[in-house]
């Protein structure tokens, strides 16, 4: 569907951004918030054509007129989520984690498949000041590290980076191209900084696989005992541990083909969080695909 970029205020811009937020994947089922966003489209001009309102044909041109005029974060992650993931590891092999705490930052995207690759993002709407932190504590945990942006901001991220950090731009076209691949900065691993990205239960399995059943203790002994243990560890070892816990949070059966069929505008909403079996019956209901 063509889009008359002149036919939307820009002061909708924010708004539209705004509707592809963790609100979108929480009330999905809701009929007043599908009415807001209903009446948001409509107010803007990007209300669609047919003469029965349909949610997923209303989304899917809010977002075609984001990934054209407004390029927010959303669109930059849903693009990495086509066009990185699901192009190449259709088959959930990888797993694809979204804001990931990591040291002292947040990790737009980490994705994971044999390497621990992180991306982060800086679209058209963001400035430089904060990436040199960002870079250092990425680089203590991930062994490779992706700045994706767009193309007038290649010249500075060279100037603020050294050439172990990949640069990815998402070109004008909405297409992703590598201008320089990442280097593996795996010796940089901090055990010591990745432990405060495992969850309890990852840190308790991975004692059990590698040692045996957890000794007898006092619920709030455990993690205190398991983080000990972990940072006794060698650093290649534990690198793996922190691989395998990361790695072992992909999306079950359900919520996989949920994100495979669901429209193209739609992926990044279904991953990075964990969704039950009821609610991607629920979705997938909403989102008029089959049982």
């Amino acid at each position: 569907m063509q889009l008359n970029r002149s036919i939307v205020d820009p002061c909708y811009n924010y708004a539209l951004s705004q509707v592809f937020g963790a609100s979108l994947t929480k009330r999905l089922d809701d009929s007043v918030h599908e009415e807001s966003i209903r009446s948001l489209l409509y107010h803007c001009g990007l209300y669609p054509t047919t003469e029965q309102w349909d949610l997923v044909q209303g989304l899917s041109i809010a977002y075609q007129y984001l990934r054209k005029n407004y390029r927010c974060e959303y669109v930059y992650k849903n693009e990495i989520a086509n066009q990185i993931l699901l192009r190449y590891h259709g088959d959930n092999s990888a797993t694809l984690l979204r804001e990931v705490a990591s040291d002292r930052s947040i990790a737009d995207i980490v994705i994971i498949n044999g390497q621990t690759v992180a991306y982060e993002i800086k679209t058209e709407l963001d400035n430089f000041d904060r990436l040199a932190g960002q870079l250092g504590s990425y680089q203590s945990l991930y062994d490779c590290l992706n700045i994706v942006t767009h193309p007038g901001g290649v010249d500075a991220i060279k100037q603020k980076v050294d050439e172990t950090v990949g640069i990815i731009v998402l070109d004008n076209n909405a297409k992703i191209e590598t201008i320089r691949p990442a280097v593996s900065t795996t010796q940089l691993f901090d055990p010591s900084k990745a432990v405060l990205t495992l969850r309890q239960t990852e840190l308790v399995a991975a004692y059990e696989k590698w040692v045996g059943k957890m000794p007898l203790m006092g619920t709030a002994l455990v993690y205190t005992f398991c983080h000990e243990w972990y940072l006794g560890l060698d650093n290649e070892c534990a690198h793996i541990v922190f691989a395998q816990a990361l790695k072992s949070r992909r999306p079950n059966t359900h919520q996989f083909n949920l994100i495979s069929d669901c429209d193209s505008s739609l992926k990044m909403l279904f991953f990075g969080r964990e969704l039950s079996k009821r609610y991607c019956a629920t979705a997938r209901e909403r989102l008029g695909l089959p049982a």
